[in-house]
């Protein structure tokens, strides 16, 4: 879904031009925590008659892009998630990333390491904390934080806001079970 800036005519395209309009250098510690702002704002205002939440909803994909920003390089994510989707422990490396729900019930769950982190293929991983997730609900995690989801009540639609593109950053996915770290 290519969004033009230029004219914001509907909740989705207002949303990004927001964006634009305090994104700056990209570089201010606040704005995981501006954004999370926005995204609030953005999930309050959003019907689910607007034809693009309706067509996000319809299709009901795992994951779906829908914003590339040519200059900055955020890029936000649509996400709709059957009840019991879950996936493992990972961070997102030196990038941030916002998290919000528009419908469901989505559990992350942060972890903290009480390794050394000397053994890039090893990791001790304990639970930190746990966000629930319910309609408008949002919350920022910060470069390094390891987090995992699950969708107690689904369909879960959950927007995913990234500070860059994932795959251009070094990052990790963890098993509890084992210990290890695997670089994605």
């Amino acid at each position: 879904m290519a969004i033009s800036v230029a004219k914001a005519e509907n909740s989705f395209e207002r949303y990004i031009e927001q964006i634009h309009s305090i994104w700056g250098n990209g570089k201010d510690p606040q704005l995981p925590f501006m954004v999370k702002a926005l995204m609030e704002k953005f999930l309050a205002s959003t019907p689910p008659e607007e034809p693009w939440m309706a067509e996000l909803i319809r299709e009901a994909k795992p994951g779906r892009e829908l914003y590339r920003d040519p200059e900055h390089g955020f890029i936000q994510m649509g996400h709709v998630h059957q009840k019991g989707h879950a996936n493992t422990p990972h961070d997102h490396g030196p990038c941030w990333v916002v998290y919000g729900a528009y419908s469901g019930v989505t559990d992350i769950t942060v972890y903290r390491r009480t390794d050394d982190g000397k053994d890039p293929e090893r990791a001790a991983l304990v639970r930190k904390d746990l966000h629930r997730l319910t309609p408008g609900v949002v919350y920022p995690y910060l470069p390094g934080d390891i987090h995992s989801v699950h969708a107690v009540e689904g369909p879960a639609v959950v927007f995913r806001f990234l500070s860059t593109d994932l795959e251009k950053v070094e990052r990790y996915r963890y098993n509890l079970a084992k210990g290890t770290a695997t670089r994605v």
